[in-house]
């Protein structure tokens, strides 16, 4: 009883001694966070022993210290030195460095890593589902595959395999528990098959060290490999707030598995993936250029070489089989072969069961793709890699004449009878076909049962197993149809070039459109000396209504040729302008709401902004898309949050008064014209002004 009434009666006096000790130590703690946090140098997994590193270019290593710290890193003839800075990250670069090794490298700061057997030669990046990720002890791939990898031993051939995961962004991958490996019989259960065997023929070719960054993850869709600013083309994705973590949340798969990658250096990609996006297939038109285009842009490499697998065949054969999405998704593949330094590779033959997801027979897969990178990568221009595509078709009689492009010297088939033709009337009900090869590049073909044939395919199926077109390379016949699909293809990102002019068109830019109707809006950009670029650069709306030109101009008696105006921002990354919602041609309402377009400078275009006070004529956004301003007819300006539907505030009331709105130097500025006193506003004088302070957000701001 005695302790407790004396702790109390000093209840003051402790506490007073435990608070002041309690600040000290959060003082102290708070000044060494940083050290706390990361204290002696470390490295993430990849830059490890036995390491492959990228030959001739920049070289980036990369950690974490203390900051202040000197860190220093040795290697191959070169040292370098740095600060750490107040993230406690630092990150050295190497001047470019022949093939070679083994090498080794030491970083130095208050401790010393020593890093022994590292390699310099082509790295390249691996990844998608689990066709690329399948390793030599898949099936019975081990007995199939014994010979080599009996003789895998190499110690220039080397993988470092990224651990599956979907926690959140982060500087280092998940925990590995192999490291890089160099090929060995031992260690090519771990292996990709497809990867390997391209590194073994590439090395067998050129003598250099080979290095695969293996990231992959079976069973997972494209939408979780692309990063979210890459995503800002497609508003149901990029808006999703997932309940809870998978592997097929969009981002996902990016954050965890490639975002932690994006420091290294590479040579290419090798992409294998789609068999999870099969239901979506039309939608993969769009969403594998935009897989390209942000890994590119991740990478900082505008022009990284992109090598990818057309899907393989798999499932029940049905023949003629007349609808396949597993066709479509190829078909979505096949069409990104117009991207620059893209290569794609047909393996529609290579299931030896048929039926089977995961066929094992990745060798000509391989080898397909190492001549890809031999003539896209190693300029090896006498190497063919490309395969026989449909070129045109015409009807003769009762048959159809095929030509085909990329055919060498010549088309040829393997066996008596040429397989997976078929051909339909005006009723698209196809039937089996015969097909004879007429020429270099013409195939025949007809049936019986259409007399009046009108449309032709080849190899339309899940599962076209007994596709047996080849050119003289040995290289498969893409699969194909000559019945486009109604749907039309959605827009996809087009970098604008520096230092052009980017200019509005309404429809064909002759008239202006008819008395409240809707037409097209066309962004047409012109270099200094007049010479038209990107002449139908469509933008689409909201609703996803992707048609030539759909997002669309409201024009007559309120908005004549003021919409759409584009504005700049200020560090000129951004073009903003205010358009309807709505399909070309459809009568249009004198009020109600508009969308906020804003397109940045690599052409990638965000409408999910929405202006609701008035009729919304032109718009501006700050550098950081933090602010998006708008000019409507009837209330003035009014200031929207990025990707809002609502929040709209009326900073400065005015009915047609207000003309144009900009930031310069952190601070909006807007243009009025005459507008006259009413009963709800005041009069509006003809000036260009300072709003507010700022670029500000509440109502109501001042003139100034």
């Amino acid at each position: 009883m005695r302790k407790l009434t004396y702790m109390f009666k000093h209840k003051d006096k402790h506490q007073l001694c435990l608070g002041f000790f309690a600040k000290t130590l959060l003082f102290i703690s708070c000044c060494l966070l940083p050290q706390l946090m990361f204290g002696v140098v470390k490295l993430p997994k990849l830059v490890s022993d036995n390491m492959v590193l990228q030959r001739n270019v920049n070289l980036p290593i990369w950690g974490t210290a203390a900051v202040g710290e000197n860190v220093t890193v040795t290697f191959n003839g070169q040292a370098h030195s740095m600060l750490t800075p107040a993230s406690g990250k630092w990150e050295i670069t190497l001047s470019p460095l022949t093939a070679g090794g083994p090498y080794t490298m030491v970083i130095a700061g208050s401790n010393t890593i020593t890093l022994s057997n590292i390699l310099v030669g082509d790295v390249y990046l691996a990844s998608g589902q689990s066709n690329m990720e399948l390793e030599f002890d898949y099936g019975s791939a081990s007995s199939f595959y014994a010979d080599e990898i009996a003789a895998s031993a190499n110690a220039n051939i080397r993988q470092f395999k990224v651990s599956k995961s979907v926690l959140p962004a982060t500087d280092d991958v998940a925990a590995t528990p192999y490291g890089w490996q160099a090929a060995a019989p031992a260690n090519m259960r771990h292996f990709s098959m497809v990867a390997y065997f391209f590194a073994r023929d590439l090395y067998s070719k050129y003598g250099v060290p080979i290095g695969i960054i293996n990231s992959t993850y079976g069973g997972t869709i494209i939408e979780s490999w692309i990063s979210h600013e890459g995503l800002i083309n497609f508003p149901n994705l990029y808006n999703q707030s997932p309940p809870s973590i998978a592997d097929t949340n969009p981002s996902i798969l990016h954050n965890s598995m490639i975002s932690p990658l994006l420091k290294c250096k590479i040579k290419g990609v090798l992409w294998y993936q789609g068999e999870s996006n099969v239901a979506n297939a039309f939608e993969y038109r769009s969403l594998f250029p935009a897989l390209i285009s942000d890994f590119r842009a991740k990478f900082n490499a505008p022009n990284l070489p992109f090598l990818y697998v057309q899907l393989a065949n798999y499932s029940g054969v049905t023949n003629p089989q007349q609808t396949s999405q597993i066709a479509e998704l190829r078909e979505a593949q096949a069409l990104a072969q117009t991207i620059s330094n893209t290569a794609m590779v047909v393996s529609h033959e290579t299931g030896l069961s048929g039926v089977d997801i995961h066929p094992i027979w990745k060798l000509p897969v391989a080898l397909r793709l190492s001549a890809a990178a031999q003539n896209r990568i190693y300029g090896e221009t006498n190497v063919a890699y490309i395969s026989p595509s449909y070129l045109s078709s015409v009807v003769s009689g009762n048959k159809m004449i095929v030509t085909f492009k990329n055919v060498g010297t010549g088309l040829n088939q393997v066996g008596a009878t040429l397989n997976q033709f078929t051909i339909a009337g005006a009723d698209k009900v196809y039937k089996t076909a015969i097909a004879t090869i007429t020429g270099t590049n013409t195939v025949e073909v007809s049936a019986a049962t259409v007399a009046s044939p009108m449309y032709v395919r080849y190899a339309w199926a899940d599962n076209p197993r007994n596709a047996n077109l080849y050119n003289s390379s040995n290289l498969p016949a893409e699969s194909f149809r000559s019945d486009q699909p109604s749907e039309s293809v959605s827009f996809t990102a087009v970098p604008f070039n520096t230092g052009n002019l980017v200019v509005t068109r309404y429809g064909d830019g002759n008239v202006l459109p008819a008395t409240d109707t809707t037409v097209p809006i066309f962004l047409d950009e012109y270099s200094n000396a007049g010479v038209k670029r990107n002449v139908d650069r469509p933008m689409p709306n909201i609703a996803g209504n992707y048609g030539a030109g759909i997002a669309n101009l409201i024009s007559g008696r309120h908005s004549v040729g003021v919409e759409a105006l584009l504005s700049l921002s200020e560090n000129k990354k951004y073009l903003a302008f205010a358009a309807n919602n709505l399909t070309a041609g459809v009568p249009v309402n004198a009020v109600g709401s508009k969308t906020i377009a804003v397109l940045s400078a690599d052409g990638a275009l965000n409408t999910n902004t929405t202006a609701n006070w008035g009729v919304a004529r032109t718009a501006t956004v700050n550098n950081d898309l933090s602010r998006v301003y708008y000019i409507s007819q009837t209330q003035g300006l009014s200031y929207v949050p990025y990707q809002s539907t609502g929040a709209n505030v009326v900073l400065a009331a005015g009915e047609n008064g207000y003309r144009s709105a900009a930031i310069y130097n952190g601070q909006l500025y807007v243009s009025t014209g005459v507008s006259p006193a009413t009963q709800i506003y005041a009069e509006v004088t003809r000036q260009v002004s300072t709003l507010g302070t700022g670029m500000p957000t509440a109502n109501t701001q001042i003139l100034m």
